[in-house]
């Protein structure tokens, strides 16, 4: 907000800032404390932001801070929690972290709205909540964290005990997801009686942008400040109010348009989700719930997507079901998140008091996905003991359980298969084996959730080179889509599930789409990616190279932190310019006993091991009005050396590929291609009526 000022009130707001800033109604005691910076000499300066001036105290420095006190005249008695109004200049990024001392040490905030820089450059007003007992005289420290080398300006920072009346704080303290729901419900007891013939959807949940009621700044979308993305499908949030969503930074669309996303922790924004989903009749969501310990009664943290689902289904006549989602989860601790977590779901949150939660004959319905996935490293008998306590428990039991399986499911270990028996339904990831798979699994007596998805594409989050098709599944304007859904009609499926409705990230979103992204990222030279071990695998470390070409030593150096000096791998990936069209011949030099995998065009040259005789050219056709898109995997072990690729032509001898050839441009976008934004709603919710046709 603009703080218009006439230069003659200057002098009043630098020594009565907090003054008729912040009023606590019906609390004369507690009063107001006027906070002034400690630091000496900190002079106030003015400040010109638009068309107004403002004082401000400021600090500069790579983490700035000022700390404040109250004036010796001042009221300081607070025995409770203290609430902090701030008003500070929004410029640059960083977050806004703040402290008051109790017993000599000082203690962060624990609620706070607007504490996230997102540039905009206008004044605004944070609100924070600090529990506990302060020392007296009050002090309050103000720092901005993960800035780089900024200016922190404050023109205003009151106290008081009491909350300001602010409606966004008001939603944070209060917390409505703690407690069992008492709004508006319109939804049909009959439609969550069960599943079947209903379209379900997973629903992620997990995107947030600054000052959200989680103020953790940008989360799943990527590094917006920086321009790099971790989704390959932008949103189309015409239709999502704009109060849930959130500049994106100074990124603008193909058409120079300012571009914004939204959040899933405001509630609006859910509620919008939902009601595309009665327009399409899309029956409801698995909220996916990930048990590494962030559930609030696995860590304390906020609930606000929980809470926005639960009531989004009630005002939308929608029904939703929790999926706990393993992926991540030590096996030692499973059984025990999920028992704190199912029992604070049902004892405080009043899940099973829902009339929007879903069942099956009478049971409530949860799904746990992912414990059978071999990667995952769960143990059998953890697996079963989780399945006894949702099913069998004499408070908590009496589940209807549906499990997440691998698509190859029939190749589980005899054990594993023991427990898909203990189930009383099953997903197949992935699997479209979908009429063997309604067979075996009648077989079995479980109902079947057949999975399908519009396609898929992570080129953005795997920094995978601009024009690559690995991990890449076409849409094909639906084709792909429409393909499956007809698929699990023919296998007389008799209910769905939608894998999902809001992953922008791995691009199997069916919420509408914007045919307008940012550009994707490109800037010059080439990165690479680490891997401890001679293996690539999801774990890795970029880098970007310094000089930024493929000439690196092989030595007794750890190349990168975390990464050891031997018995390791790197990826690069990118695109080459040639200066002009021919042909050219590639040449990669490593140590030997290494190995290397070279991909360049369409062609593939595999060195396994360097030494005496090894092949390791390979001859392309290039023309410099193309990009070339390249892939180079080398193997370390031990013995020294280096790691060069080289290039040369009819009119280039052969030399070191030069860091002005190499262009790091990374991931996509996806398009509707020429179909409307919300044409994969459209296409899920005609799911039903292609079924009924089919039926007999």
């Amino acid at each position: 907000m603009g703080l218009p000022m006439p230069p003659l009130r200057l002098l009043a707001l630098l020594f009565f800032s907090t003054y008729g800033l912040c009023f606590a109604a019906d609390s004369p005691a507690a009063g107001f404390v006027p906070i002034t910076p400690t630091e000496s000499p900190v002079p106030p300066i003015g400040l010109s932001i638009g068309e107004n001036e403002t004082a401000a105290w400021q600090a500069k420095g790579p983490t700035p801070s000022l700390t404040f006190k109250p004036g010796s005249t001042s009221q300081n008695q607070f025995n409770g929690p203290v609430y902090l109004k701030i008003t500070y200049l929004d410029s640059g990024y960083g977050r806004l972290s703040v402290a008051l001392k109790e017993q000599g040490q000082w203690k962060k905030c624990d609620k706070f709205t607007n504490s996230v820089l997102a540039r905009t450059d206008k004044w605004v007003t944070s609100y924070q909540r600090w529990s506990g007992t302060p020392d007296t005289p009050i002090e309050v420290r103000v720092t901005l964290e993960k800035g780089k080398e900024q200016t922190l300006s404050i023109a205003a920072l009151s106290v008081q005990s009491e909350p300001c009346d602010d409606a966004h704080f008001q939603f944070i303290l209060d917390e409505a997801w703690k407690r069992p729901y008492s709004g508006p419900s319109v939804t049909d007891r009959s439609l969550t009686t069960n599943l079947k013939g209903k379209i379900m959807a997973g629903y992620q949940g997990w995107f947030r942008t600054p000052n959200d009621p989680y103020d953790n700044g940008w989360v799943h979308w990527g590094a917006i400040e920086r321009g790099q993305f971790s989704v390959d499908m932008w949103p189309d949030v015409s239709g999502i109010p704009e109060s849930g969503t959130e500049k994106a930074g100074d990124l603008q669309t193909a058409n120079g348009k300012p571009t914004r996303l939204f959040s899933s922790a405001w509630p609006e924004v859910v509620r919008q989700h939902f009601c595309w989903m009665r327009e399409h009749n899309i029956d409801g969501v698995f909220l996916q719930r990930f048990l590494n310990g962030n559930t609030f009664a696995n860590s304390n943290r906020p609930e606000w997507v929980l809470g926005n689902v639960r009531e989004a289904a009630n005002r939308e006549g929608r029904l939703w079901a929790i999926e706990y989602d393993i992926s991540g989860t030590p096996n030692e601790r499973l059984l025990e998140f999920i028992q704190n977590d199912w029992k604070w779901l049902v004892d405080q949150f009043g899940l099973l008091k829902d009339p929007s939660y879903a069942h099956e004959n009478g049971k409530p319905v949860v799904l746990v996905w992912g414990m059978p996935v071999p990667n995952r490293n769960i143990k059998p008998e953890t697996a079963n003991a989780v399945i006894q306590f949702l099913k069998n428990d004499p408070v908590y039991g009496g589940n209807y359980v549906i499990g997440g399986l691998p698509g190859d499911w029939k190749k589980l270990s005899p054990e594993w298969q023991a427990h898909t028996k203990s189930l009383d339904g099953a997903k197949a990831w992935l699997s479209k084996a979908y009429t063997q798979d309604v067979t075996d699994f009648a077989a079995l007596k479980l109902d079947y959730y057949p999975h399908v998805w519009p396609g898929f594409s992570w080129s953005n989050l795997k920094h995978l080179p601009t024009g690559s098709t690995e991990a890449y599944t076409p849409r094909n304007a639906g084709a792909f889509y429409l393909n499956l859904l007809e698929k699990t009609i023919e296998a007389k499926a008799d209910r769905l599930f939608v894998g999902m409705l809001d992953e922008y990230d791995e691009g199997t979103a069916i919420l509408p789409m914007s045919d307008s992204p940012p550009p994707t990222p490109r800037r010059p030279g080439t990165s690479a990616k680490f891997f401890p071990g001679t293996l690539p695998s999801a774990e890795g470390k970029f880098v970007g190279l310094n000089p930024p070409k493929i000439d690196l030593p092989l030595n007794d150096t750890a190349p990168v932190k975390n990464v050891p000096a031997t018995e390791y791998s790197i990826r690069f990936d990118g695109t080459l310019i040639v200066p002009e069209p021919g042909l050219y011949t590639f040449t990669v030099e490593g140590a030997e006993g290494d190995s290397a995998t070279l991909s360049i065009g369409n062609k593939r040259l595999k060195v396994d091991p360097f030494g005496p005789g090894a092949k390791t050219r390979i001859s392309i056709e290039a023309d410099n009005q193309q990009p070339l898109v390249y892939r180079l995997d080398y193997q370390h072990h031990s013995n020294s050396g280096a790691l060069r690729l080289f290039w040369e032509s009819s009119k280039i001898p052969k030399e070191v590929i030069p860091e002005s050839a190499y262009i790091d441009a990374w991931g996509r976008f996806l398009s509707n291609e020429g179909k409307p934004a919300d044409w994969w709603l459209q296409l899920t919710g005609k799911w039903k009526e292609m079924r009924k046709l089919r039926q007999p």
